[in-house]
């Protein structure tokens, strides 16, 4: 699958916005720091757009799940349970060296981080950002269930529709406990799935333009700035496909290297950044010592992206996965996009 400039561009700005945020809360935290949560949302929603994208077209069986499942599992899991890792150490090394209070830790607790189930299981978080990879799985395989409930694709846009506004009002009602379920946020990654398959031409625009109304009109009834920055993303990324500009915006070199290390620098920056800006705040000011920790976090990044993620990606590629249906053609039939399979013509294969 062809790498897009500007989805990497995008990954890069919002992996640098979280680092910020966190580094920052030892120094005066003006607007641009403060918000850096929001490149969550930015995040939330290249995901929907990207699975979405490595899913078009598949046959969704126990079997290709399955193999999805493993393939994913690679790629992610092992630069995240080095994360993990290097977590348990430092902390070890900051109590036996630093006298810093130890994390209160337990063996389920750990073992729930490796399967991504802390959040469900109620156990406290041994990182800041380890709750959005939780989500993450559950999101994809919510959206791989949603495409094995509707093979031939006729109800699709109507069940991703209604997900995202009842994930949308559930979020926005003061008080209620998700604990821990993708629903708090289903609605950002429906969002960037439903902007794929709209530039794809397999959704008709109106439905895309539904979403973004559905999150429009609940914005003001909680997680407004996370709405309205998941719009702004889906909008970009729209605009940028109509235009053809998604090799070409966010190009730039210090983009894509960020974008490269992104996930990464998502992973170590506030354990290995943060250790970083510890101790050099022992002998600097706090400017230095935020400089230092962002310093030290992209290195990090890098130094993982190298030996460990880069490893973990060719792993991912061993894990086949059946070929993409291909179509010679499709067409409009009233509300609905029909799509034949090559030397088929007499059998439309499905409709969105």
């Amino acid at each position: 699958m062809e790498r897009l400039k500007f989805l990497d561009g995008l990954r890069g700005i919002a992996a640098t916005w979280v680092m910020l945020v966190h580094l920052a809360a030892r120094v005066p935290n003006d607007l641009i720091f403060r918000n850096g949560y929001l490149g969550v949302a930015i995040f939330f929603v290249l995901s929907g757009f990207v699975i979405a994208m490595m899913l078009d077209r598949r046959k969704i069986t126990a079997g290709f799940a399955g193999r999805f499942a493993l393939r994913r599992m690679i790629r992610l899991d092992i630069p995240y349970w080095v994360s993990l890792t290097v977590v348990l150490v430092l902390a070890a090394l900051a109590t036996r060296f630093a006298g810093v209070p130890a994390l209160p830790l337990s063996v389920p607790q750990v073992i729930a981080h490796g399967f991504y189930l802390q959040d469900l299981l109620g156990y406290s978080e041994l990182g800041s950002v380890y709750w959005t990879l939780c989500f993450e799985v559950q999101f994809y395989l919510s959206l791989m269930g949603f495409l094995w409930l509707d093979l031939r694709g006729r109800y699709f846009s109507t069940f991703l529709l209604a997900s995202m506004a009842l994930s949308a009002i559930l979020s926005a009602i003061a008080g209620l406990n998700m604990h821990g379920t993708m629903m708090q946020y289903w609605w950002a990654f429906a969002l960037g799935a439903l902007t794929f398959w709209t530039t794809s031409g397999r959704c008709a625009p109106v439905t895309w333009v539904m979403g973004c109304a559905i999150l429009a009109a609940t914005a003001g009834y909680g997680h407004e700035s996370w709405r309205l920055m998941a719009l702004f993303t889906a909008a970009a990324i729209y605009v940028a496909s109509q235009s053809q500009h998604m090799q070409e915006w966010l190009s730039q070199a210090p983009f894509q290297f960020m974008g490269r290390i992104s996930y990464s620098l998502y992973l170590f920056h506030f354990s290995v950044g943060w250790s970083a800006q510890s101790f050099a705040l022992r002998y600097a000011d706090r400017w230095s010592a935020f400089a230092a920790g962002i310093a030290a976090s992209v290195v990090s990044a890098w130094v993982a992206y190298r030996l460990i993620e880069s490893t973990s990606i060719r792993l991912s590629r061993c894990v086949k996965l059946e070929p993409p249906i291909l179509f010679d053609r499709c067409s409009r039939r009233g509300r609905r996009f029909v799509c034949w399979r090559r030397s088929e013509d007499t059998q439309p294969m499905g409709t969105l």
